[in-house]
């Protein structure tokens, strides 16, 4: 069942300019995954749904693509899947995300590359958070409202929008080079 008692009622930052929400140096302005990590961790500490914040921060990163309403599919996904808990919405967000570019446009498309880059996110998060479940990572620190959670969630939604940037950045260089042949 969700949590309807959630202890962000009000935006955990209120700075206009999105904060980096991990310690590893200072950010990189010109990298688009950069951007794209910070945007996506704020967006989330001001209030949007992890998966929202992912796809939200994607969409900007890559130009608006997609209408800027796009992320409002992801609503669903916090918590889990509609509070189940199952997938973590984060993760769920960066798959739908990467469709944004990868996806088929028509069933004569190929799919590798939707499918390729959500089996490397996948991959990439149980690298990093060796669970892909919402309990499992809410559970590890110490429940869905407790702030160690919210803020740990901050930094998984910066990473999951940063890694979808890397796979679509990848996937268009090498269909660059393999034009260039």
């Amino acid at each position: 069942m969700i949590s309807r008692d959630h202890p962000r009622t009000e935006p955990i930052v209120s700075t206009a300019t999105p904060q980096r929400p991990r310690a590893l140096g200072a950010l990189n302005a010109s990298s688009r995954a950069d951007r794209a990590e910070a945007v996506a961790a704020a967006y989330y500490q001001n209030g949007l749904w992890c998966g929202e914040s992912v796809v939200k921060a994607v969409n900007e990163a890559l130009g608006m693509p997609m209408p800027d309403g796009v992320h409002r599919m992801a609503s669903g996904f916090c918590e889990g899947l509609g509070g189940s808990r199952c997938i973590c919405g984060a993760l769920a967000g960066a798959v739908m995300a990467s469709g944004i570019v990868l996806g088929r446009r028509a069933a004569s498309d190929p799919w590798e590359p939707s499918y390729d880059a959500a089996a490397e996110l996948r991959r990439r998060w149980i690298s990093y958070e060796q669970a892909t479940t919402c309990h499992e990572v809410a559970e590890r620190h110490g429940g869905m409202s407790a702030p160690e959670r919210w803020s740990h969630c901050a930094v998984l939604v910066g990473l999951a929008a940063r890694w979808v940037i890397e796979l679509v950045d990848d996937a268009q260089q090498g269909a660059a080079s393999t034009a260039s042949l």
